[in-house]
């Protein structure tokens, strides 16, 4: 039932979306297929503006009803409602750059491996095609469904290698991996030098992924020790003080020591650690 209720909100935003796709949005189509969504430019668009909406409207309901007898109503409601409308409405485009991220990532940490085989395959006579066409069919993640991109190209649509090449090279996500691409097509173009190529470009890039995790390791107890030291200290010491201003009958501003501390506990400390996991987040992206 849920899985019914989710594609009949995608058909009914498609309504709108559809009026959408009549205008090319090469951007926002490219970046749905390299993160491999499969849907229009206008449903994304439309998928994106209704649930931002509906997200904003929902909260405007239940914090109407929730804060009906506090102090300052229209504060809470406005506030609420407005986090709900911006969070939904960054979270669509974010989800998105980080799907194209995640597909980016796993490409670029399984790639060395990926080279290894083809240059196992390649000493033994493989041409470059037959080990772009046996690749697909191993599980080295993106990487093998880039691969089945190609041969969709080549064996359904009829189109030759070095032209499906082309158009995976202008598409994917990770330049290390379009760099490489193109250095493929150029062999098979010009014949030759499959082996020698492919066991060098492995060797390089496994030492690079040996760096990049020393490094990333580093920094990643740099942002421990930063989250110890400073948001968890300044959350407790707030708290704190929220609590002894409360016993202390001290007043701050327009808001009760209680409701503050609803809105420092249910509200800025979730937000708080939300913005430090996307920093991670971005980071870990960076370093992979």
């Amino acid at each position: 039932m849920r899985y019914n209720y989710i594609e009949g909100y995608k058909k009914a935003c498609y309504q709108f979306g559809k009026h959408l796709d009549r205008k090319p949005r090469d951007n926002i189509a490219k970046m749905l297929y390299q993160a491999d969504v499969e849907m229009t430019p206008g449903m994304f668009i439309s998928l994106w503006l209704f649930t931002t909406l509906l997200s904003a409207f929902s909260m405007l309901i239940i914090s109407s009803i929730v804060f009906a007898n506090s102090k300052s109503p229209f504060l809470f409601i406005l506030v609420l409602t407005v986090v709900a409308f911006l969070t939904i409405g960054i979270a669509f485009p974010f989800a998105l750059h980080n799907k194209i991220s995640n597909k980016k990532m796993d490409i670029e940490r399984k790639l060395p491996y990926a080279l290894a085989h083809m240059s196992i395959l390649a000493s033994a006579g493989s041409t470059p095609l037959d080990v772009i066409r046996r690749l697909a069919l191993e599980d080295y993640g993106h990487i093998s469904k880039e691969f089945r991109k190609v041969l969709y190209r080549v064996d359904v649509l009829g189109e030759d290698a070095v032209t499906a090449m082309n158009d995976l090279i202008n598409n994917t996500p990770s330049e290390i991996f379009r760099s490489i691409c193109i250095d493929l097509t150029n062999i098979i173009h010009a014949g030759g030098g499959l082996k020698g190529y492919l066991e060098t470009k492995s060797k390089d890039l496994m030492n690079i992924r040996r760096q990049t995790h020393k490094e990333f390791v580093d920094s990643l107890a740099v942002y421990g020790e930063g989250y110890l030291g400073g948001i968890v200290m300044s959350v407790v010491l707030s708290v704190l003080a929220i609590v002894l201003c409360g016993a202390l009958g001290i007043e701050l501003g327009l808001l009760k020591p209680k409701e503050l501390f609803f809105i420092f506990v249910y509200l800025i400390t979730p937000l708080i650690n939300v913005i430090f996991l996307l920093l991670l987040e971005v980071k870990y992206s960076k370093s992979s």
